[in-house]
């Protein structure tokens, strides 16, 4: 195999590991915001109540 298809098959697969690591933090990071944004909502639920506040459940989108 010649010198330059080494390289270039070194560059791609250094270029996917790169890839992949990018793709788990970027799902770590949906996982984090999901959770922080349930804990929101749980405090915010929390404080209404403790106010006595009452708030419509908010109603799913419809899809059209």
């Amino acid at each position: 195999m010649p010198e330059h298809e080494l390289r270039d098959r070194a560059r791609a697969a250094k270029l996917r590991a790169k890839a992949a690591k990018a793709r788990l933090k970027s799902n770590r990071l949906e996982a984090k915001a999901k959770l922080l944004s349930e804990k929101a909502s749980y405090w915010e639920q929390r404080a209404d109540d403790l106010d006595g506040v009452v708030r419509p459940q908010p109603q799913p989108s419809v899809a059209k």
